[in-house]
């Protein structure tokens, strides 16, 4: 890191400043006819440097030789950096942000780190992602959205008038949803797994409909028959940071009331052997499918799964008593 010593000062004619950085491959000049005034310039660009190294080592080095709180210049790289690492990190969690940083280095950081803002076009954006596209069309929808999130702070923070990114045009990527096991794949599927080390993991997945990530989350209240998750989709601002679930009558003669905890990893690769034509998150779209199937109304599947039908999971969690719940649980008895 930088020290005191590494920053010469000089007297110019003319009678200004100028203090000099010329260490780590950097060569900058910071200059003023008052030293007070050369020293900010410099602790503004020493802050920029500080940042950049504290938020990932792995973070390339910005050079720029213009001040970086001048508007008309201001270097890609420091201000989407700022934008992760004080904006997007406190909107998603951990891991999320995580997965969104690795993108940004190698897809959005290595690409525009030295350019100034202002010069990024959307011509060279469209070129960018149409060939990223073309390899990896669901990757390129997420840099699509980290690029519009970085250049609409740009933009309301007045260093740009206009967001480059909304004249680019992406062919939407449609994802998978996952396919429900049919009646005939869930039976056999239950006898395969018999006196499997994950057997009970499995068929409380498949009788609750909780995600993968949230399996090592649920609590289980024998007393009150009822099941807690932590819920695993939630952005940090949200809240319902849990929910609460009826203990669902094909799921009951499996809680132990200390449920066991597994590997993810190892949770899906023993799926995929076990029912090679489908993935583990189809537990989840047979649960959902098999309680619409019984009469179950779409939006308390929704509360029980965790999804959102627009904006109403966060307006019925408070609506659908317990009691409610496990009476309209009862309905979700089936034979195959």
């Amino acid at each position: 890191m930088p020290r005191l010593k590494d920053f010469k000062i000089r007297i110019m004619k003319g009678k200004y400043y100028e203090i000099r950085f010329r260490r780590y491959g950097y060569d900058m000049s910071f200059s003023s006819k008052s030293l007070d005034l050369a020293k900010q310039k410099a602790f503004a660009w020493l802050k920029i440097f500080e940042q950049e190294i504290q938020m990932n080592h792995n973070f390339a080095v910005v050079r720029e030789k213009e001040k970086p709180t001048n508007k008309k210049n201001t270097i890609f790289g420091p201000f989407a950096i700022s934008y992760m690492e004080n904006v997007k990190k406190r909107m998603v969690k951990a891991n999320t942000y995580q997965n969104l940083c690795n993108a940004f280095k190698l897809h959005i950081l290595a690409k525009f780190k030295s350019l100034p803002i202002k010069e990024i076009t959307p011509i060279e954006l469209q070129t960018y992602l149409s060939k990223l596209h073309d390899e990896k069309p669901r990757l390129c929808e997420t840099i699509k959205m980290l690029l519009n999130n970085i250049f609409d702070y740009a933009v309301n923070n007045e260093i740009i008038t206009k967001n480059p990114i909304k004249a680019v045009y992406i062919p939407k990527h449609y994802r998978t949803t996952g396919q429900a096991l049919t009646r005939q794949e869930e039976k056999a599927f239950i006898e395969k797994i018999k006196g499997h080390r994950f057997e009970e993991t499995y068929l409380k997945m498949l009788y609750s409909g909780v995600r993968p990530c949230e399996v090592n989350t649920i609590e289980e209240s024998l007393l009150d028959e009822t099941i807690k998750i932590e819920n695993g989709k939630l952005k940090n601002y949200q809240k319902n940071k849990h929910r609460i679930l009826p203990m669902f009558p094909m799921y009951k003669p499996y809680a132990t009331g200390k449920p066991k905890k597994v590997s993810q990893q190892k949770l899906g690769d023993e799926f995929s052997a076990l029912c090679p034509n489908h993935t583990l998150k189809d537990l989840r779209h047979t649960f959902t499918t098999r309680a619409r199937e019984c009469g179950v109304d779409n939006e308390l599947v929704a509360v029980w799964t965790g999804h959102s039908l627009g904006n109403i999971t966060s307006s019925v969690y408070t609506h659908f008593s317990i009691e409610f719940q496990k009476e309209q649980a009862q309905k979700l008895i089936y034979t195959l």
